[in-house]
């Protein structure tokens, strides 16, 4: 776990919704987030997305910059969004810091 990593939440328009510093266990408060309502998800063809999507960036000095695009929450579920931060490596120019970008826009990793 990494502590006082800074953890930034934001909805698809790109408005924040909070920012968080990692504890000793390398966890944030909870955040209680938008979800649309649960009937979305009760039958199929129903008008709506069954789940809202969050934007998820991590950083801490040191390490390399995460990015978690289109994270799906849905409605009366805790989501947990696992990061793994790589530390950073010394190229013959300095340190590279190139932010490692995860999408799940296409399909939910659940």
């Amino acid at each position: 776990p990494i502590e006082r990593a800074v953890v930034t939440v934001k909805d698809e328009a790109e408005r924040l919704l909070g920012v968080f510093f990692t504890d000793e266990d390398g966890n944030t408060p909870r955040l209680s987030v938008a979800a649309p309502p649960i009937a979305n998800s009760e039958s199929p063809g129903m008008p709506g997305s069954a789940f809202y999507r969050y934007n998820i960036d991590t950083d801490k000095a040191g390490y390399r910059s995460v990015r978690n695009l289109g994270v799906p929450v849905y409605p009366g579920v805790t989501s947990v969004q696992p990061v793994n931060l790589v530390p950073l490596v010394e190229n013959g120019s300095g340190f590279e810091n190139d932010a490692i970008e995860y999408s799940e826009s296409e399909t939910p990793n659940l």
